[in-house]
């Protein structure tokens, strides 16, 4: 089982975070190992976004995710496409502050996300994807959180003038339990 380190939450979005997000969704060293492509966004469209995943979450949750001691939020990520028919979702938009990398709020805020998703929703299967050059994300997401390699998909992305591979990759609920040594 892989060790815990509880050094964050999650929480709702408050209206002032889109000031943080608008910074890390401008600053390029940020952007460019994340899947989707980079686009030129405003203050006030930032804002208008946020507010939009304040106040639907029909199909989509979005969280903060804050430092456990400071309060200080650190990072978001989100669980998108929640099919409740087919008990499934994605994860995604998992981005971590900059000046906050390299302190394991990732592999927290996604253990956090995943249990939220089995145990909370109900959900038996959750996918996420990554940049195959992304090797932080390959050790987080598979080595340390268990998903398994489904496929990758050649040439998926266009960003930063050529052409990515994309790697899907899933757990389901009971191999999260196991992994994680979580009776229910």
């Amino acid at each position: 089982m892989e060790k815990l380190i509880e050094n964050c939450y999650l929480r709702a979005f408050e209206p002032e975070d889109y000031k943080i997000t608008h910074k890390w969704r401008t600053d390029p060293e940020m952007t460019k190992l994340m899947t989707g492509n980079v686009f030129f966004v405003s203050s006030e469209r930032e804002k208008k976004w946020l507010e939009e995943k304040i106040f639907d979450d029909r199909r989509e949750i979005y969280w903060a995710i804050c430092d456990s001691e400071t309060h200080e939020m650190v990072g978001m990520t989100s669980l998108r496409d929640i099919d409740y028919r087919n008990r499934k979702a994605f994860i995604g938009g998992m981005t971590i502050g900059k000046e906050h990398w390299g302190k394991h709020y990732a592999f927290y805020a996604t253990f956090l996300a995943l249990k939220y998703a089995f145990l909370e929703l109900g959900l038996n299967r959750v996918s996420t994807d990554y940049i195959a050059e992304h090797k932080v994300s390959r050790h987080l997401l598979v080595d340390k959180l268990g998903l398994s390699e489904e496929g990758v998909f050649r040439q998926e992305l266009y960003k930063a003038g050529k052409y990515h591979n994309i790697v899907k990759v899933a757990i389901l609920k009971d191999e999260f339990l196991t992994k994680f040594g979580i009776e229910v």
